[in-house]
């Protein structure tokens, strides 16, 4: 009788492990699917945990029926044990994310090895950078494993202003930190921000001389007016609406205006109240709110968007083809999904710039009917590539990656600007795609 109770004790143990198999799958699929979120305690290694503790729970019983099997039994625990400790570097990632929120690297320090460089940067400064990237970044939302492997896990980040992303943490085999690909590419950007700032300014030259713009002015929803320039050249040609980058004005287009104009559109180009004064020009819009006491956020200028739609659709009684800069392209995106007057959508450097405060561009991407044109920078793409994917684009929604290194923003198509030529000439393909 006490065998039988035995051998149905192990049983017992063998259905439980054959549960937490099964559990561990269907938590493996959710992720596959994407349908867990980012910060769900199981896109850690809780299915891996699950998994092995199955198959141990399935596999001793029977080992254990015979002595001889003990050892065997014993050294697949402490190789089990082994293999989950590899894999699970929370403890890491909790330390670097306390980091942000302390503003200090007291956390992080004891899990970083001496040979942690970024790049070409030699191994003794790396304390002192970060020291600067976790004092100076905006403020941390989350910070989440995606999945981890030996030797690296795949992170998911979330800060505000600069949006979510997703990069790996490679790992020593003492499990302290080798390489953080965050840190290296903010660094990269840095460098490619200092590259960009040498560019030259605008210049409309003799295309600007001939399709001069007029003043208008029109209301957004909140009652703010909004300051314009319209490249108008007939009822009957299709429109396009321009909007800026962050820090930025209508000017940012006073060479793009015109050969749109050569090309057939009428074009808006739309002082958004999120800017400032560029080019030795002022944001009229931003100074207005400012007036009023605002303190106006990107996410703020999407009814400006609208309103600018709106105004459009009433002078030329068409839909418009909506153009934005960095975070406006990315609000173009979100207003092309569901605003019917808008016809396309081009984006240059579009992100996750808002945080929590608007959807994830994975969302539009997946959802937006329209025709779309959306490129960047080449270090971008790859962050742009990821926002697309998992989607099933039609012949006219389209990514465009350049071949030289290109530049944030629209800028990439003012006159001079190294390769702007391959940009236009992408920009014109699309252009017939719509007509």
């Amino acid at each position: 009788m006490k065998n039988s109770k035995s051998f149905k004790d192990l049983s017992l143990l063998q259905k439980i492990g054959y549960v937490c198999i099964i559990i561990a799958g269907i938590f493996i699929l959710l992720k596959m699917g994407n349908i867990l979120p980012y910060d769900y305690y199981t896109t850690h290694d809780l299915p891996n945990y699950l998994f092995i503790a199955g198959a141990v729970l399935v596999v001793c019983p029977t080992l254990l029926k015979k002595r001889s099997k003990k050892m065997t039994v014993i050294a697949m625990l402490f190789f089990s044990s082994i293999a989950l400790y590899g894999q699970d570097y929370s403890k890491q990632i909790d330390a670097f994310a306390k980091s942000f929120a302390d503003k200090n690297t007291t956390a992080i320090s004891p899990h970083m090895s001496k040979a942690l460089q970024f790049g070409t940067i030699p191994a003794a400064n790396t304390p002192a950078i970060m020291k600067n990237i976790v004092t100076n970044l905006p403020t941390l939302n989350s910070m989440a494993i995606l999945e981890s492997e030996h030797g690296k896990a795949k992170i998911a980040y979330d800060f505000e202003a600069l949006g979510k992303s997703e990069s790996f943490i490679h790992f020593d085999k003492e499990g302290k930190i080798s390489k953080i690909e965050l840190v290296e590419n903010l660094i990269n950007q840095e460098a490619e921000a200092r590259r960009q700032q040498k560019v030259p300014l605008p210049t409309p030259g003799e295309l600007g001389n001939k399709y001069i713009p007029k003043k208008v002015e029109f209301t957004a929803p909140d009652g703010l007016i909004i300051n314009a320039n319209l490249y108008d050249i007939g009822k009957g040609n299709p429109v396009v609406l321009l909007m800026h980058q962050a820090g930025y004005n209508r000017f940012e287009y006073a060479d793009i205006a015109p050969v749109l104009n050569k090309m057939g559109y009428n074009c808006l180009a739309v002082d958004l109240r999120s800017g400032g004064d560029f080019a030795g020009k002022p944001n009229i819009t931003y100074q207005r709110a400012t007036k009023k006491g605002e303190q106006p956020t990107m996410i703020d200028a999407q009814q400006d968007i609208s309103a600018a739609v709106d105004y459009l659709k009433k002078t030329y009684g068409q839909k418009v083809i909506v153009w934005g800069s960095s975070f406006s392209s990315s609000l173009a995106l979100l207003e092309g999904v569901n605003n019917k007057d808008i016809k396309a959508v081009i984006g240059f450097s579009p992100g996750d710039y808002f945080g929590d405060k608007a959807p994830s561009l994975k969302t539009v991407f997946s959802t937006i009917d329209k025709p779309y044109f959306v490129t960047s920078s080449k270090q971008e793409a790859i962050t742009l590539s990821n926002l697309i994917e998992g989607t099933t684009p039609t012949s006219n929604q389209q990514q465009f990656i350049p071949e030289s290194n290109g530049f944030h923003g629209s800028r990439a198509l003012w006159t001079g600007q190294e390769g702007a030529q391959e940009y236009w000439s992408a920009i014109k393909r699309f252009l017939t795609t719509i007509k």
